[in-house]
């Protein structure tokens, strides 16, 4: 199934926190003045190198420590916007993502035409999905359609931007023509063709993603009628495709986008599940009947908890390696921790049925076989009775 492309490329898919930005030659000092921070001093000179080595070295709280005192003490220098850059990165790579996100907007705004604003965007539209804040992406979105000579990049970012943002205000016709507006440019200039996807490819497969969900999740399916298995078989297509545009996403060169998406993959397996174990046993008329009604639908229906929870773990387990513990990988444990718990109650309540599993696995077997011999127009052999 498509989860094994998922799971596989969410393994593959690891990534470092975002690398900093390339630091020009240190400028010459005219006067060799001191800076004094609140937790950094030395020259703007010796800052600047102990800032970029704490990076490269993965020193979070050390770089900003250097970065925060040159942003104070060096206001007008002309490096502000590299600084600023790396600064945001420290704080990502830190963990405080809202600290992060509030540098590259200041980034952004005071220097709106610096070359390191291109990059400042992308982390913006990476943080605010990230912090789930779809309001301020999709206000992003809007600001990067809007800009003068806003090139394909930027058009591609704000497209996914304001698609996912439309998503959650449940305007799919909205979200799917952002996106396909969006995917047309990508696939037009063969963008993010081989390798990883940079994060304006990987918010698209991920917009696409996100309606596709949302439309499979509003076929219900209950009241149960003649119609069940024509919406099942939409439903699970529905996953499916939505499960595919995700695992392209899982791809992308940022992590964020790869545990977006395995969480999103896990509860959409975990969603189905719930909504078939709601389905009443309206034609069980006794409590033998009804005994077997259960214990077939969380048989034949359990594969969707056990994919439910390995992607969930899969998910937690790629987070580990960049100490990620924010929502989504909180979301992600409290939801496999739960499936689990509820798989153990099915089975201690199975373990008390008068029929083993393996009984049940034949009785769907048989039941499969006979629904083949009907829409092939084949005569059904009456059901033996038990000796």
């Amino acid at each position: 199934m498509a989860l094994g492309l998922a799971a596989g490329a969410l393994v593959m898919g690891c990534a470092e926190p975002p690398l900093p930005p390339a630091m020009p030659p240190p400028r010459s000092e005219a006067a060799s003045h001191q800076i004094v921070g609140t937790r950094a001093e030395g020259t703007p000179r010796e800052l600047a190198e102990r800032g970029e080595r704490a990076l490269l070295q993965l020193k979070w709280r050390d770089a900003v420590d250097a970065y925060e005192a040159l942003v104070a003490g060096e206001p007008t220098a002309k490096e502000m916007p590299l600084w600023l850059a790396s600064l945001g990165a420290a704080y990502e790579g830190l963990g405080d993502l809202k600290k992060a996100r509030e540098v590259y907007r200041s980034l952004v705004s005071r220097f709106p035409t610096d070359p390191q604003v291109r990059g400042a965007e992308v982390r913006e539209a990476s943080l605010d999905a990230y912090l789930e804040d779809w309001k301020a992406l999709g206000e992003l979105g809007e600001r990067l359609l809007a800009k003068p000579g806003a090139d394909d990049v930027d058009r591609m970012l704000g497209f996914g931007a304001r698609a996912l943002r439309k998503v959650q205000e449940k305007d799919d016709v909205g979200a799917l023509r952002d996106t396909n507006e969006g995917l047309e440019i990508m696939d037009a200039k063969h963008y993010g063709a081989a390798g990883r996807l940079p994060v304006p490819a990987a918010q698209l497969r991920f917009a696409l993603a996100e309606v596709r969900r949302t439309k499979s999740e509003k076929i219900a399916l209950l009241p149960v009628g003649d119609d069940f298995l024509v919406k099942m078989e939409m439903r699970c297509q529905g996953l499916l495709d939505a499960q595919s545009a995700y695992a392209d996403a899982i791809r992308s060169s940022d992590p964020i986008w790869a545990k977006m998406s395995g969480v999103r993959v896990g509860e959409m397996y975990r969603t189905l599940h719930a909504e078939l174990m709601t389905i009443p046993p309206d034609r069980a008329k006794t409590a033998s009947d009804k005994n077997l009604f259960y214990a077939i639908m969380h048989v034949r229906y359990r594969v969707l908890v056990e994919k439910g929870m390995e992607m969930m773990t899969r998910t937690i387990d790629f987070a580990k390696k960049t100490e990620d513990e924010s929502g989504w990988v909180t979301r992600a444990r409290e939801a496999r921790d739960q499936m689990m718990r509820s798989l153990e109650e099915e089975k201690a309540i199975l373990a008390t049925l008068p029929y083993t599993e393996a009984e049940v696995e034949r009785s769907l077997e048989m039941m499969r076989e006979r629904a083949l011999l009907r829409a092939q127009g084949k005569p059904v052999p009456p059901l033996k009775p038990k000796p």
